[in-house]
């Protein structure tokens, strides 16, 4: 990149790219920063050395860069102003105690869904409960519980650019695929995922809408698929009626024009 093409990039846009490629890559050198935000090293070292002043970025001990705590600062502050981060942990509560599985919220951090909230289930073998963990909306039911919560436009038009990744020979693939599983998912009240993520584990989910009947964020119960799988039809109605007390709490009401708005 010339110094001409990098002037024209603000400095915050270049600090937010390196910012960001740090939210996935977790740690990286000068160098492979400056390579993600397609600007000089010389450029990436003075964003870098800005950035560590105001505690951003972290050096580990090996002289690569994590972020820093005034990231982290940003990011719980972000989460904590979202209204379903103060209103659902409670009900998830709950539906964890119902269904002894482990229960998370995601909401929608550029094509996949990041988990602002977890909780695992009491039982002795259990899904891994990372929180800040990030699933595929293809793949997942709390990824296809946001879709199925979109109106057919939104969701036909985020189904043209999504990378329908294969994670397990049980992956959809095709948007018809998905587009049907979803339809049926609409129909029975809540989605199921059958070891098309991780072949070792089912889930159900549903999504949560704000007061204006927009979906803001989904739910799922995710356990071992041999024990998950033949409870689906007593856990995915718990999840659906979690998530729609939920939106309830966030303003939600139902009505024939909101329904038929995401159909």
């Amino acid at each position: 990149m010339t110094e001409q093409d990098e002037g024209r990039k603000g400095a915050l846009d270049r600090g937010l790219s390196i910012l960001n490629h740090l939210a996935d890559a977790c740690e990286a050198s000068t160098g492979e920063l400056a390579a993600a935000a397609d600007i000089s090293r010389s450029a990436a070292y003075r964003i870098v050395e800005k950035l560590s002043h105001y505690d951003f970025l972290h050096a580990t001990t090996n002289g690569r860069w994590r972020l820093g705590p005034a990231a982290a600062r940003l990011a719980m502050a972000a989460v904590h102003s979202t209204d379903v981060a103060d209103v659902a942990p409670e009900l998830l509560r709950v539906l964890v105690q119902q269904t002894r599985e482990t229960v998370s919220l995601g909401v929608l951090s550029g094509d996949e869904m990041v988990f602002i909230y977890r909780e695992r289930g009491p039982q002795s073998v259990s899904v891994n409960a990372e929180l800040g963990a990030r699933r595929p909306l293809h793949a997942t039911s709390v990824g296809k519980a946001y879709l199925s919560g979109l109106d057919r436009r939104e969701r036909a038009d985020l189904l043209r650019t999504l990378p329908l990744t294969p994670f397990t020979p049980q992956t959809l693939t095709a948007v018809e695929e998905l587009e049907d599983d979803i339809a049926k998912a609409r129909s029975r009240g809540w989605t199921e995922e059958h070891g098309e993520f991780d072949l070792a584990s089912a889930c159900c989910g549903a999504p949560i809408f704000d007061h204006t009947g927009r979906v803001v964020a989904a739910i799922s119960v995710a356990g071992l698929k041999d024990r998950v799988e033949p409870a689906l039809n007593r856990l995915g109605p718990l999840a659906a009626a979690t998530a729609d007390a939920v939106s309830r709490r966030l303003g939600y009401n139902p009505s024939p024009t909101s329904a038929e708005r995401i159909r």
